[in-house]
C-alpha cells in the first residue's frame, strides 16, 4: 500500500515520528505551506495538490480537523482521500485500519472509526474471558477461579449507603451488608438483604455473630464474611446454603490458617467456598498478603480467593485510581478474582475503578502485553504525552496581578449539587440558573443581565471551575483552588 500523508508545517516533526514508526507501508509526507493543519480546508488541499504526480498512491490521508468533505479532494486528484485522526501521534492506529480493510470517513476524524473498532475488539476479548474460564456457580453468579474476569464486591455498613446503589449497578457484582464489631440485630440484617436483594443484586453478610450470619442467609444472603477458626463448628447447619469466605480471625500465620480452614471446610462439606488470607495495610504487611495469595491460589487451584482492596485504598492518602489500578494488577499475578472495595469518601468510585482497571488487565493478559496503549486506561489527570508548546510570540505583554473592579450589576453565587450546576445571580433580580453544561448557563446569565466583561470572565472561570469539579466528582467552592499544583 502506498500513502499520501498530508499535514501542515507545524505538525510536520510529529508527522515524521508517527510514520517512522511504519515499517511495512510506502509513506510519503506532503508539508502544505500552511502552519496550522487544523484550519485548513479541503479546497485548500485540493488546489494544492491538483498539479502534483499522485500517480501509485492507494490513499491520501489529511489531518482530521481539516474542515470540509474530502471528496472535493478526491474528486480534483482522483487518488481515494480520507480523514486522519486528530493527532499525529495516531497515525499508526489508521494504517492498521486500512490494513484490516475498515473503511475511514471523509467527513469525520479516524478517531471515531478506530474508537468503535477498539471498544468492539475489547467487547470481544471480554466477552471471550467470561467463557473460557473456569467459574464456580452462585445462584446464577458466575465466580471465576482465577482472574481475568473479576468480580468486584462492594461493602456497605449504612442503610443510607444504599441510596446510591443505582451509581454503581454497573460496576458491582455483589453487596455486601456489613455490621460493627459486636454488633447482633438480625432484623437489620434481613431488612438490609431484603432491600439489596430487590435492587436486583446478589448479597452478602459479614458480621462476627453467628446470629447475624444465619439471618442473612435466611434473608438470601448468596455470600457469607467470614468462615474462621472461631465459628467454623457453629454454621455446619447451614453450610451448604451460602459460598463461604474463609478468612482467619488470628492475624498471626495466615497463609497457614487459611489453608487450614480451606482444608478443613472442605471436610466437613463446606461446599462452596472462596479463600481470603486478608490483604494487610500498607506498611503493615501487604507484602507477605501478596505472597500468601500467590502461594494459596497455586495450592487450592479449584477455590477461588478475594481480596479486600479496601484495606489499602482506605489507608493511604493516595488517589484511589492509581491506587485501584496496581491492585488490580497484583491480584492478577496472585491468582485473586474477587475484589471487595468500600465508596466512601476519598474511595468513593472506587467500584468503577476497579472494574476498568479489570478490563485493562483482562485484555492485556488475553495478549500477552502490559497494560498500555491497548485501548482502555485509568489516566484520569494526566495525559500520556506531552503536546508541543506553542512557539512563544516575539510580542508579549507581560501581566501582573490585577486586582477585579466591583460590577454595580450584582455579584453570583456558583455551587453544585448532583449532575447539576448552579449559578444565583443577586441583582435587581434574583434568579437561579440550573444545567449540566457550564457554558450553556454563561450564556443564558449574559443574555439575562448586562454583567460587566470582567465580571463575564471571573464568572466563565468559575463555572468551568465547577463544571470540573463535577466532571471529576471533587468538592468545589467559589474563589477556591480546584487542585494543588504539581510539586507544591
Amino acid at each position: 500500500m502506498r500513502l499520501l500523508v498530508v499535514t501542515g508545517t507545524l505538525a510536520l516533526d510529529d508527522v515524521k515520528r508517527a510514520c517512522s514508526e511504519i515499517k511495512d507501508v510506502d509513506i510519503t509526507i506532503k508539508s502544505l505551506d500552511y502552519p496550522v493543519a487544523a484550519l485548513m480546508s479541503v479546497r485548500y488541499i485540493a488546489e494544492k495538490l491538483k498539479d502534483q504526480d499522485l500517480k501509485g498512491y492507494d490513499i491520501i490521508l489529511v489531518p482530521g480537523l481539516v474542515y470540509g468533505d474530502c471528496t472535493v479532494i478526491e474528486e480534483k486528484v482522483h487518488v481515494p482521500t480520507f480523514k486522519g485522526t486528530e493527532e499525529a501521534a495516531d497515525i499508526p492506529l489508521v494504517i492498521d485500519a486500512l490494513k484490516r480493510g475498515i473503511t475511514l470517513s471523509k467527513k469525520d476524524p479516524a478517531d471515531r472509526v478506530i474508537d468503535e473498532m477498539r471498544k468492539n475488539y475489547i467487547n470481544k476479548v471480554l466477552e471471550l474471558t467470561e467463557v473460557n474460564k473456569d467459574f464456580m456457580e452462585v445462584n446464577g453468579l458466575r465466580i471465576p477461579l482465577r482472574p481475568p474476569p473479576f468480580r468486584i464486591f462492594l461493602e456497605v455498613s449504612q442503610s443510607s449507603q444504599l441510596e446510591e446503589i443505582d451509581r454503581v449497578k454497573r460496576y458491582v457484582d455483589v453487596i455486601v451488608v456489613g455490621t460493627p464489631v459486636g454488633s447482633s440485630d438480625p432484623s437489620y440484617i434481613k431488612e438490609m438483604i431484603k432491600r439489596v436483594l430487590d435492587t436486583g443484586f446478589h448479597a452478602a453478610v459479614d458480621s462476627d455473630s453467628i446470629l447475624e450470619l444465619k439471618a442473612g442467609i435466611e434473608a438470601g444472603a448468596s455470600f457469607v464474611f467470614n468462615l474462621n477458626e472461631i465459628n467454623i463448628e457453629r454454621l455446619t447447619d447451614v453450610k451448604k446454603d451460602a459460598t463461604f469466605v474463609v478468612a482467619p480471625f488470628s492475624r498471626e500465620n495466615k497463609l497457614e490458617t487459611v489453608s487450614w480452614l480451606l482444608n478443613k471446610a472442605s471436610d466437613m462439606g463446606y461446599t462452596k467456598i472462596i479463600g481470603d488470607p486478608v490483604m494487610a495495610p500498607p506498611l503493615k504487611g501487604v507484602i507477605d498478603s501478596l505472597y500468601a495469595y500467590k502461594q494459596l491460589s497455586v495450592k487450592f487451584p479449584n477455590i477461588p480467593f478475594l481480596m479486600g482492596t479496601l484495606n489499602i485504598t482506605e489507608l493511604i492518602d493516595v488517589d484511589s485510581h492509581g491506587v485501584n489500578g496496581l491492585l488490580t494488577a497484583l491480584a492478577v499475578e496472585a491468582g485473586t478474582s474477587c475484589l471487595l472495595t468500600m465508596e466512601k469518601g476519598k474511595t468513593k468510585w472506587s467500584s468503577w475503578e476497579l472494574k476498568r482497571s479489570g478490563e485493562l488487565m483482562a485484555i492485556a493478559q488475553t495478549q500477552g502485553r502490559f497494560p498500555k496503549d491497548i485501548g482502555v486506561d485509568l489516566l484520569l489527570v494526566k495525559d500520556k504525552r506531552k503536546s508541543d508548546d506553542e512557539e512563544e510570540p516575539k510580542e508579549i505583554v507581560e501581566v501582573v496581578n490585577e486586582e477585579p473592579v466591583f460590577d454595580r450589576e450584582g455579584f453570583v453565587k456558583i455551587w453544585k449539587k448532583g449532575g447539576n450546576i448552579y449559578l444565583t445571580f443577586y441583582g435587581k433580580d434574583k434568579f437561579t440558573l440550573k444545567g449540566r453544561d457550564a457554558l450553556s448557563i454563561g450564556r443564558t446569565l449574559l443574555r439575562k443581565t448586562h454583567v460587566s466583561p470582567q465580571h463575564a470572565l471571573y464568572i466563565g472561570y468559575e463555572l468551568a471551575k465547577a463544571e470540573i469539579a463535577r466532571d471529576l466528582d471533587k468538592n468545589y467552592v467559589q474563589d477556591r483552588r480546584l487542585f494543588r499544583r504539581i510539586g507544591e
